[in-house]
């Protein structure tokens, strides 16, 4: 009796997860690696959560774009990590979403700007939540 092993790959592809979300122009698709696949459904589930609890008659939209507007402090259309995990704490998901996770999604799916810091287009984390 043979034995067969099935490789086991770190990497997901974000397209099932994150739609709309390329690496280039083209229809590549981006890759994640597994603990950031994780953080991004960690995310998700605690904005439907939230959304669930306190816009049960609204849009699931509006209720997306209401919280992402309030992460973006700065008004530019860029979210830092910072806003990010403020928005985590406001909607109830601090003990859910760890400061880890949200780094590993800034690290994985945000632009790295001026100074190192890192930030995330309003846009892109719509498509992401």
């Amino acid at each position: 009796m043979s034995s067969v092993r099935i490789a086991r790959t770190s990497f997901f592809k974000i397209s099932p997860l994150v739609p709309s979300l390329t690496s280039t122009s083209t229809s590549t698709s981006r890759l994640l690696t597994t603990s950031t696949s994780n953080a991004v459904n960690k995310l998700r589930s605690a904005v439907e959560d939230y959304r669930v609890k306190n816009y049960s008659g609204e849009l699931p939209s509006r209720c997306k774009k209401e919280i992402v507007h309030a992460a973006d402090f700065h008004k530019n259309g860029q979210i830092t990590t910072e806003g990010l995990l403020t928005i985590v704490h406001n909607i109830g998901a601090g003990n859910q979403i760890v400061k880890e996770d949200i780094e590993g999604i800034m690290r994985e799916l945000g632009d790295t700007g001026e100074q190192q810091n890192t930030t995330i287009a309003v846009d892109k984390i719509l498509r992401i939540i």
